[in-house]
């Protein structure tokens, strides 16, 4: 079953203030100290990140993204097919990508901000950024609350694609990664999303903060279940290290988490939709499919790479 991924790809920009401060405070100024202190470039967004670990997976995906045609845009899109990701359809953009920029502190929890230069702009879609993506037996689509703007254009060419696409029988995965605090949440956006989460055959979210902006509640399992009413198929909540509530198409089952010692964050639910989206492209129940993803994660947490998280069973 192909997987098609729709959203955003950026430059991540990885700042380890925190083990800068700790090196600089210690006086261990060494060749060797001083790589752990460099600020890191690398392809992000959520679904890029997706992506990417799809193609590391041996999957090669289909990404759909606006990319600028400038070096960043070549850069982007070169590192993005070294990992395996098919790019042929990506869709051009008169303005350059964004940044993302993460500051990590000294236990590696991240702090994000964007960062969108005067020639740059957020990744937008418009009414032909789709017509080129041939149609496949069986497939999966996929993307993030990341590529629903404040814009009527974008969004209305994102929700043509997916109706028209599950029309003839795609199945669509979306992840709420709603990112009010960069992004918002009102207005074009919130209605445009709302559409989205009706649209969805399985929708995945992660935490009780994420879960509250879309429903109004903190209790995970009241916002899945709000989340049903308002169309979706089935819901996967992911809740940090608590139990994953998988709620819908005749399931209602919480999942356990493996405990481990996170190296980082940054990235985690990107992987853990990546194992997801392998495992029920190959065929796997459900149940399974989670189960898979959350080992999956866990191993990425731990080693805070996606080489070290490996393959999924």
């Amino acid at each position: 079953m192909q997987i098609i991924c729709i959203g955003d790809l950026c430059c991540d920009l990885v700042v380890p203030y925190g083990k800068m401060r700790e090196i600089l405070a210690s006086g261990d100024i060494r060749k060797e100290t001083i790589s752990k202190m460099q600020v890191r470039m690398q392809c992000g967004g959520s679904v890029g990140n997706v992506a990417g670990h799809l193609g590391k997976m041996g999957l090669r995906p289909v990404f759909a993204t606006p990319v600028g045609r400038d070096p960043l845009g070549d850069y982007l899109s070169e590192e993005m097919e070294k990992s395996g990701v098919d790019m042929r359809w990506a869709s051009e953009s008169p303005r350059s990508n964004m940044y993302c920029v993460a500051v990590l502190d000294q236990t590696g929890e991240r702090t994000m901000f964007c960062f969108v230069p005067p020639w740059a702009d957020y990744p937008r879609f418009g009414k032909h950024s789709f017509d080129r993506i041939p149609a496949f037996p069986g497939e999966i689509l996929f993307t993030s609350g990341m590529a629903i703007l404040d814009d009527a254009e974008n969004n209305a060419a994102v929700l043509e694609f997916f109706t028209k696409r599950k029309q003839n029988g795609a199945k669509i995965v979306f992840d709420l990664n709603v990112r009010a605090e960069s992004y918002g949440y009102e207005g074009e956006r919130k209605a445009s999303l709302e559409k989205m989460i009706a649209l969805s055959d399985i929708l995945l979210g992660s935490g009780k903060e994420e879960f509250s902006q879309v429903t109004g509640s903190r209790d995970i399992r009241a916002a899945a279940g709000r989340l049903l009413q308002a169309g979706a198929g089935c819901v996967i909540a992911r809740d940090g290290g608590n139990p994953i509530l998988v709620l819908g198409s005749g399931l209602d089952q919480y999942i356990p988490v493996k405990r481990v010692k996170p190296v980082s964050t940054i990235g985690a639910g990107d992987c853990f939709d990546a194992a997801f989206l392998k495992d029920i492209s190959s065929g796997r129940d459900l149940l399974t499919a989670v189960r898979n993803a959350s080992d999956y994660t866990g191993k990425f947490l731990a080693g805070g790479s996606p080489e070290a998280a490996g393959q999924s069973d």
